[in-house]
């Protein structure tokens, strides 16, 4: 027989466990001049030096002006090539999240966090409960858009923070039954750092948390 009485309790345990733990766990240089000093014999000389030098700096700055140009373009490919590999690799650990809660027997949480960190203890621990007590999300039952608002980089840790609005509208079973169907938006601050040249999660934080609406549409 099914204990409804029992089955109540051991959802609203879980229940708290689970917001506990979803709380808990974000050259350029001057152009130079080569003068000579020594005297000129006449102003034919005197001239020609003169335009001679007039070439000399205008090339510098030319050249000058180009390297600039050149340095300022190469920072700026390489800004836009850092922001497109965290927001692609991002959207990968948003995937990959997803089908773990779909299958939590089969999660392996380290291929998206660092292991040792904070959210992937939380995180290792939430996907253990959800397996061991048959709680799990189905394809096409709801889903979780994610939108990129922000991404900052701390080049010398080399760790980046990703800001995001999340619709879920994504239902969560246990044993059968419907475990959780709310519907909820939040705007999240994610955390991440390379690790062996791949982007992983290690902190997350919900900036703004609303039930039954869409915060994301409101922007």
């Amino acid at each position: 027989m099914f204990d409804l009485k029992l089955k109540k309790s051991r959802r609203q345990m879980i229940s708290l466990f689970l917001i506990g733990t979803f709380l808990a766990s974000s050259c350029s240089s001057s152009p130079t001049l080569s003068l000579d000093d020594s005297a000129i014999a006449t102003s034919t000389a005197s001239t020609a030096e003169g335009t001679a030098n007039d070439m000399t700096y205008q090339a510098n700055i030319t050249s000058s002006t180009s390297a600039n140009t050149s340095n300022s373009t190469s920072l700026e490919d390489s800004q836009i090539d850092y922001d497109q590999t965290v927001r692609q690799q991002f959207q990968e650990l948003v995937q990959w999240q997803d089908k773990c809660y779909q299958k939590p027997k089969h999660c392996h949480v380290e291929d998206f966090t660092i292991s040792g960190t904070k959210y992937h203890q939380a995180l290792g621990e939430q996907m253990s409960l959800y397996a061991k007590n048959n709680i799990n999300s189905r394809p096409g039952h709801g889903k979780r858009e994610v939108e990129i608002e922000l991404i900052s980089f701390e080049d010398q840790s080399s760790v980046a923070q990703v800001d995001a609005c999340i619709y879920d509208t994504v239902i969560l079973y246990m044993d059968g039954f419907i475990f959780n169907d709310h519907v909820s938006s939040s705007h999240t601050r994610w955390t991440l750092q390379l690790d062996n040249n791949r982007w992983k999660w290690i902190g997350f934080q919900i900036l703004r948390l609303q039930y039954n609406t869409n915060i994301c549409e409101q922007q």
